[in-house]
């Protein structure tokens, strides 16, 4: 008799099932008839397989590569029952091709067939990953980084943020504070474990990794990192969970504008033939044009107290929107319960008795006891050597080579079935692949006809759900003791895409005056319009690089300042002495820049900075160029024709790139110096720290120089740095707050406002009739937290058809490049809003310009344009004066994270409530515990906690911290 349970179980499989079907066959009718592409995808077998470097061997059995310190240890009982999944000696990523017809939803992670693409670039792109480390502040990036730099062999051993001696951190500012404050490039090998053997002898993906900040002061770092990945690692702290910096990161990551490649949706559209309802859609489309990065969750610091491996991965889950966070492997913990050796049983199966993983809050694990991890995709438990025993230097790699033990059979029988651990295995196994039926259609099929996936299954349809954005894979890892970071590269090379499985950058035709055209309709040879191949996709022959970064390195720059730039080699080559064209984006309300030509002087190598003889960068590379003078974070870099060889009759199409996002400065202060001589060169150093960092902004005068920032910390290490690099003596001032002033309510002329001024023998007359309304509408006390942006100037239709342009409905940074006296009136009402009734800078409006009118019409305004500037700028500043009561001064607005003791959460509550504070969260610390800390989260004005580091420290006798971010600007209390 069948339960009425497993009646509602088959039912809803079939409806599942059926379901599945029904889209299936609705979307491949619908791809059918619009695209046909041959898609290749980056596959691996089955197999638990692990390379051990010849010098860290402990058997002759075992297979060896040479290049990697990256080692995994077979134990000697299991190796015989799994002695059939070692590599060969010839070992290499198995590729194989699909049709769209078997991936139709999987786009982000496909390649197109380039029969004329030689097999050895594209080899060479499929092991390739640029990847970026991201985390809130003290999360442990750095110390990943380190622990990732000596298992590749780069460094002989890892460093330490505590000792100083990292290689990323270099600044002296960043050894001495513990963190990182400028973003660094560095590349290496790694020969990651799940290769298999196939047509392509290569193992080894090149990883470009760039090392982050993680302090809010220093986000313009993230934000031009972000835009020249192709993938993430998101570092959380396994006691804290998702922090402030956390989310700035994540939405760094996610949002549109601080990333430069296009979503594989608009890239799809843009290569067929649009039918209409695509052309009705298109305006929604283009606006989310930009590709999110794929990304991978490590929850480092598994041995600190109070870490909790499922409170954090929940808080991925609540805090970061749109993550699906799936834990791909469990925490694994030293446990007291041992079984007595008994006859049959070998060593593995007694280390696997001593060990329990973590598979939810019910086991309880001391995070001091932390061994390793279960591998819930290849069922295998990765053990690390017990330092506390065995008392060895956990900096050196080969201290800390890891013992594996698979717990299952190539049939899935389990080698220990009396363990506990592997019934947690086989259970969470069971979780992951019942998630992954909910995102991944390959999964779901096997899932419901009751088939359990291999290896190669579960590990292909994860890297398809991760490029695509679906889950979030997350792993477990104690970087300090360098426990975990092995598999962590190994999903790097397993999961994140190579730039061939990303989208083309978005870019914006420089000849038609900043508009956008669809990248397909950029010039191709014959054989790229075959294939599609779009300007900036990896295989297009034509350069186009973007410039993420500049430095300035006295000695390696070359002549000049020493500037090296940093840049993402998107298609094309560059190589030493290159004649190339500088476009820059033209900043809003201005007119493009003709493209600058400069040469190549030569490259240098991301690792030791060394000088690269006949340096050369292909597609997909991240290098340092010297000799470029006058290049600025932000440009786009293609190749200059030869001289002669421009055919006749045909123009140069250039293109740039979106650039990079920078923040708006929050706190300002006046610097003098004390010799007028210093003072020049004090400009000089400040241009200079300004071309390096864009939030930095420089304001000079005759007697001072303001310098704005993201906040106290973002100054006071410029303010070092221009006492220890250019030996400059500066004084400082009281920082000051950047406030703005914005408009509650919609304010409007009665009618058209007449403005006549004689000026000499010249009159100067027009009429005006416009609108101030705010950005949003204030609904409640929590939308009133806005962040900002400069107000906008309209024009309405009827204006529009006054000057001659009726029916226009492009951007008016177009018409205004066309007609001066669209231009002087855009001038006129722009000046007006930099100063609002109270001084300040107005922000998050829009000005609509209703009506205007003349007296000799436009003929009037033609010949007199500065009559209608002056009358606009005359209207908008008597608006705001008469409606005084409808604007309201915004100050910037921190939210604010305090780790507390419990005995003070009482006096620190207190004085955040004196300081115009409001808490959101308490949360007590265990009482058990030994660190007994709370966390406060709560918003306060910036204003109020400048200082607030000492105040804090003697508040609490040294016992507290606290972490800061923007969070926006709000009216101020009166």
């Amino acid at each position: 008799m069948i339960s009425a349970a497993a009646t509602t179980k088959r039912y809803f499989r079939s409806c599942r099932l059926g379901n599945l079907k029904r889209r299936r066959a609705l979307d491949l009718a619908v791809i059918s008839q619009r695209l046909l592409l041959d898609i290749h995808t980056n596959t691996s077998c089955d197999g638990n397989q692990f390379l051990i470097p010849k010098q860290f061997a402990r058997s002759s059995s075992s297979t060896t590569t040479v290049g990697a310190k990256s080692a995994y240890r077979f134990n000697s009982s299991v190796a015989a029952a799994s002695a059939e999944t070692f590599l060969p000696e010839s070992h290499s990523v198995s590729y194989r091709t699909e049709s769209i017809a078997n991936n139709y939803d999987d786009v982000a992670s496909t390649e197109m067939v380039y029969d004329y693409v030689p097999e050895v670039e594209k080899s060479r792109l499929r092991h390739m990953r640029n990847v970026g480390i991201f985390a809130h502040v003290d999360a442990g990036k750095t110390t990943v980084t380190e622990r990732m730099l000596a298992l590749a062999g780069i460094v002989p051993r890892a460093g330490s943020v505590d000792d100083g001696n990292t290689v990323t951190d270099y600044l002296p500012q960043e050894r001495e504070r513990g963190i990182t404050i400028q973003s660094a490039a560095i590349r290496f090998p790694w020969a990651f474990h799940n290769a298999q053997a196939g047509e392509w002898a290569n193992d080894r993906v090149s990883i470009a990794l760039i090392d982050t900040p993680g302090h809010v002061d220093f986000s313009v770092e993230v934000n031009r990192s972000v835009a020249v990945l192709d993938g993430a690692v998101l570092v959380v702290d396994a006691a804290a969970g998702v922090q402030a910096q956390t989310q700035t990161v994540w939405r760094a990551m996610t949002r549109p504008s601080f990333n430069n490649h296009q979503t594989a949706k608009a890239a799809l559209v843009e290569k067929i033939e649009e039918e209409d309802d695509y052309r009705s859609s298109r305006h929604s489309r283009e606006d989310h044009f930009h590709e999110p990065l794929p990304c991978v969750a490590l929850i480092n610091k598994m041995d600190k107290i109070g870490s909790d491996f499922h409170m954090a991965v929940q808080s991925l889950r609540d805090k970061l929107p749109g993550a699906n966070p799936m834990p791909i492997q469990l925490p694994v913990f030293k446990t007291s319960l041992k079984r007595s050796s008994s006859t049959g049983a070998d060593d593995s199966e007694n280390i696997l008795h001593g060990l329990a993983a973590a598979y939810d809050k019910s086991r309880a694990c001391h995070s001091d006891d932390f061994m390793g991890i279960l591998d819930l995709i290849h069922m295998r438990v990765v053990v690390w050597p017990d330092h506390k025993t065995c008392q060895n230097d956990i900096s050196i790699v080969e201290n800390c080579i890891p013992t594996v033990i698979p717990l299952w059979t190539d049939d899935h029988e389990l080698l220990y079935p009396d363990c506990s651990i592997s019934q947690v295995a086989v259970r969470a196994r069971t979780d992951l692949v019942g998630a992954m039926a909910d995102v991944d259609e390959g999964i779901e099929e096997l899932y419901l006809n009751e088939q359990d996936p291999t290896t190669a299954d579960l590990r292909q349809a994860i890297r398809r759900a991760t490029i695509s954005h679906r889950i979030l894979p997350v792993m477990a890892a104690a970087a300090v003791q360098g426990k975990g970071i092995e598999p962590c590269l190994d999903a790097i090379a397993d999961f994140l895409p190579s730039p061939i499985d990303r989208m083309s950058p978005s870019l914006t035709n420089l000849r038609e005056k900043q508009k956008k055209r669809p990248v397909n309709e950029f010039p191709l040879s014959e054989i790229d319009r075959r294939n599609q191949v779009t300007l900036g996709h990896c295989f297009h022959p034509t350069l186009l690089a973007l410039a993420f970064k500049v430095l300035h390195m006295k000695g390696r720059g070359g002549s000049g300042d020493g500037r090296v730039v940093f840049a993402r080699v998107y298609s094309g080559k560059i190589r030493c002495r290159d004649v190339v064209h500088i476009v820059r984006p033209p900043a809003p309300g201005e007119q493009s820049q003709a493209p600058r030509t400069e040469r190549v002087g030569g490259m240098l190598e991301l690792t030791h900075f060394c000088n690269l003889e006949n340096g050369e960068a292909l597609s997909g590379d991240v290098c340092a160029l010297v000799g470029l003078k006058s290049v600025v974070t932000g440009d786009t870099i293609m190749m200059a024709p030869p001289r002669g060889k421009k055919p006749k009759g045909e123009s140069v199409e250039y293109a740039y790139c979106a650039g990079v996002t920078s923040p708006k400065p929050v706190l300002t202060v006046k610097l003098e110096a004390e010799s007028t001589s210093e003072q020049t060169r004090l400009i000089e150093a400040l241009t200079l720290m300004s071309i390096e960092d864009p939030s930095l902004v420089v304001k000079e005068s005759d007697s001072y120089t303001l310098l704005s920032g993201l906040g106290e910390l973002h100054i006071d290490v410029t303010l070092d740095r221009i006492r220890r690099e250019h030996g400059i003596a500066v004084i400082a001032g009281i920082p000051s707050v950047a406030y703005r002033e914005t408009v509650t309510a919609t304010m409007e002329t009665d009618g058209m406002v007449n403005f006549e001024r004689t000026i000499g023998d010249t009159r100067m007359q027009a009429s005006i009739h416009l609108k101030l309304e705010p950005l949003l509408e204030w609904e409640n006390e929590e939308d009133r937290c806005q962040i900002l942006s400069d107000p906008s100037v309209t024009l309405s239709p009827a204006v529009l058809t006054y000057l001659g342009f009726e029916g226009f409905n492009g951007r008016i940074v177009d018409l205004e490049n066309k007609s001066p006296v669209v231009k002087s009136l855009l001038e006129g009402c722009r000046g007006a809003l930099k100063r609002g009734p109270t001084g300040y800078g107005m922000a998050n409006l829009t000005c609509q310009v209703v009506q205007i009118d003349a007296e000799n019409g436009v003929a009037g305004m033609q010949a007199m344009p500065g009559a209608l500037r002056a009358a606009a700028a005359h209207v908008v500043h008597m608006l705001m004066s008469e409606g005084k009561g409808n604007c309201c001064v915004l100050e910037p607005k921190m939210s604010l994270e305090l780790s507390v003791p419990n005995e003070m959460v009482g006096a620190v509550l207190s004085d955040l409530t004196g300081r115009r504070g409001t808490v959101d969260d308490v949360f007590l610390g265990d009482v058990a515990s030994v660190d007994r800390k709370a966390l406060v989260r709560g918003e306060v004005p910036l204003i109020e906690i400048l200082g607030y580091a000492n105040s804090l420290r003697s508040l609490t006798g040294g016992e507290a911290s606290f972490t800061s971010e923007y969070k926006g600007h709000s009216p101020c209390a009166k």
